[in-house]
């Protein structure tokens, strides 16, 4: 319940912030509500219906201004002070909190990085020495030093030799032999590649990059052309291979299919009988969704000519053999909220995510005047043995003037992250014997500066993303109408049992029951020969003259069940309303049975036993009307007309 009250106050808090031009629209005694924050819920609680009439702008405002009433009586007796609340609030910003810096400053930028990149494919070379990051420090080291041994002698030569020293230094060899050409790229790159993707993307065409790191090794990237994306394409096609076969008897045949097609054969048809691609044949030729670089440049120059939907290509000669190729779509991109999601879930557990929180920690931390002082740091780790790395180590007490950093003017002492250190053992004990204490103790600084700068930017989200503030406001609000509402409403009608009993009985509203009917269920231990007998019987003979026959009967035994059910219950939508009506007889599973009539039941009140759910919930209503009126007596509620008729559209 609480949850639901408070997802409602999402359609019933507004997220704009008032400004000079924005006038008050309704006052609740001393609260204001401006037209910006009306107008953004109205909108955004009507949807397509927020048509601005006379008629739903009143009844939504009416709705507006009991919800602002409530809010300022929970406000005014103290519970936005009560301290389960504000912890429960607190739980809620913190996990609104988290997920807003990823959505908002991590994936939301990444995300809108990629959608602008995909619009340019860049041609770029590069040269390379291999180092995956699993291998030695040693190999990564010999790596490092030979791809920066390159890029001195580029500078020096001012770029030139490149398409020389890729072929003679590189250790790609696919790319090597043709001068580090790479061909076009776009964005997004998979994981492990996005330093080299930003790096193709900021590199002038000419330029050459500084040594930058992937997951395979070290690159120098040389941009040597862009274009306007080609995107992707869905193709089909048919293969003539040259293999075991001379080159002119290959052409022959794909001349020969090309012509049958221009003499109007179904391409399909074609590709299933002649094509040599045996993995598409069988589908009509059918590949699919293709980007740039996926295959030869020839094919692809070939396939992004096509214009148009069902067009082929004339033939178009690979490695591989000839190619007819067909053009059956092109990714459309038009509708960028699909194209978010899809980028979204392509990058997606990417190492960009990591790469851009701490280029988002640095930012932080230029903006908010971070300052360290390193030597401090030294003073622990040169102080430190190899109980560093056991449960049992204790931080001796350092002195208090020893400031490891400050942020934003807030200290953080040598002291503070010795007790991190402290309690958080499992990020000690990762580290073994072997490890250098330097490195170790740095990694455990990094980490406990990354949550300090991280705590520091969910603090101040609220200054830095009006609508995160809106956001805090419609919990905080959320939170104060449901405990108000439980307190002055539903608590009452389930606890004042007194009351409820006044308002069944004195109320305008008659609980009653409907014309009902009464059935008896005859449920029959025999054969299907029995259940039958008896089941014909009861369509002639009352219920006592069946019970009389058969309560002898060591063959038939029966079990009768007498009941009342509401007269459109599908338990007796096949029966007649009269005497000697029966419902279908039921053989399977055992035992048998069926439903016969009795007698109508004539409309009857209703306990309050049996209608409580019902009085509760009209006594809820009732209260809370009640309660309504007695707020606006204690609050005055004053709309300005004239405001209100700006929006208003005849």
């Amino acid at each position: 319940m609480k949850l639901l009250i408070i997802a409602f106050t999402f359609f019933l808090a507004g997220s704009a912030i008032c400004q000079n031009n924005d006038p008050v629209l309704f006052t609740v005694a001393d609260n204001k509500v401006h037209l910006s924050e009306f107008r953004y819920i109205y909108e955004k609680n009507n949807a397509a219906d927020a048509d601005y009439s006379k008629e739903s702008l009143e009844e939504y405002l009416e709705l507006y201004k009991k919800f602002k009433l409530k809010v300022k009586r929970a406000r005014d007796i103290g519970l936005d002070t009560v301290r389960v609340l504000q912890e429960e609030l607190e739980g809620y910003r913190k996990q609104l909190a988290k997920s807003y810096l990823k959505d908002k400053e991590i994936s939301e930028r990444l995300v809108s990085e990629v959608l602008q990149r995909m619009k340019e494919d860049i041609e770029l070379k590069h040269i390379f020495v291999a180092a995956e990051l699993k291998t030695s420090e040693e190999k990564k080291s010999r790596a490092k030093q030979k791809i920066y041994t390159i890029y001195d002698k580029l500078v020096t030569n001012n770029g030139e030799g490149f398409d020389d020293m890729a072929k003679t230094l590189s250790e790609d060899k696919l790319s090597a032999i043709k001068g580090g050409n790479l061909g076009y790229y776009t964005s997004p790159l998979p994981s492990g590649f996005y330093e080299f993707e930003n790096t193709m993307y900021d590199t002038p065409i000419g330029s050459f990059s500084k040594p930058i790191r992937s997951k395979m090794g070290y690159h120098i990237i040389k941009v040597t052309n862009r274009r306007p994306a080609r995107g992707e394409m869905e193709i089909a096609h048919i293969l003539i291979r040259k293999k075991n076969r001379s080159v002119n008897d290959a052409k022959i045949r794909i001349d020969s299919i090309y012509k049958l097609l221009n003499d109007g054969r179904n391409f399909e048809n074609m590709a299933a009988k002649f094509s040599e691609d045996i993995k598409s044949k069988s589908n009509g030729g059918y590949i699919g969704f293709f980007a740039i670089n996926q295959f030869e440049a020839s094919f692809e120059d070939a396939a992004f000519a096509l214009t148009k939907n069902n067009e082929y290509s004339s033939p178009v000669e690979t490695n591989l053999g000839y190619h007819i190729i067909k053009r059956i779509s092109k990714r459309d991109n038009s509708d960028e909220d699909r194209l978010r999601k899809r980028i979204q879930a392509r990058i997606n557990n990417n190492e960009r995510f990591e790469i851009a929180e701490l280029k988002m920690i640095e930012n932080v931390k230029t903006n908010a005047g971070f300052k360290e002082d390193r030597l401090v740091l030294k003073r622990m780790s040169t102080a430190l043995d190899e109980s560093f790395y056991s449960y049992k180590w204790s931080p001796p007490e350092y002195d208090p003037s020893l400031i490891l950093f400050e942020l934003d003017g807030e200290s953080s002492s040598l002291n503070d992250f010795a007790i991190y250190c402290k309690e958080n053992v499992r990020e000690r004990l990762k580290f073994n014997k072997s490890t250098n204490l330097d490195e170790a103790v740095d990694e455990l600084y990094n980490a406990f500066v990354k949550e300090k700068v991280m705590k520091y930017e969910e603090e101040h989200l609220e200054m830095k993303y009006p609508d995160f503030r809106s956001l805090m406001r419609e919990y905080r609000e959320g939170i104060l109408l449901f405990e108000i509402t439980k307190q002055e409403v539903w608590d009452k009608a389930s606890t004042d049992t007194v009351g409820l009993r006044k308002f069944f009985n004195e109320g305008s509203t008659t609980y009653e029951w409907p014309e009902r009917v009464a059935v008896i269920q005859y449920n029959i231990d025999s054969d299907d020969n029995g259940a039958i007998a008896v089941y014909s019987y009861a369509q002639k003979k009352s219920h006592d003259k069946v019970i009389e026959k058969y309560s002898k009967s060591d063959q038939v035994k029966i079990s009768f069940e007498e009941m009342i059910v509401d007269k459109n219950s599908d338990l007796i939508k096949n029966m007649e309303l009269k005497p000697n009506g029966v419902t279908s007889l039921t053989t399977k599973p055992k035992p048998a049975h069926f439903l016969a009539f009795k007698e109508l039941v004539p409309p009857k009140k209703k306990t309050l036993k049996e209608a409580r759910g019902y009085v509760i919930a009209d006594y809820q209503d009732y209260l809370e009307k009640q309660w309504i009126e007695s707020l606006k007596n204690i609050y005055p509620v004053k709309v300005d007309k004239k405001v209100l008729s700006s929006i208003t559209k005849k």
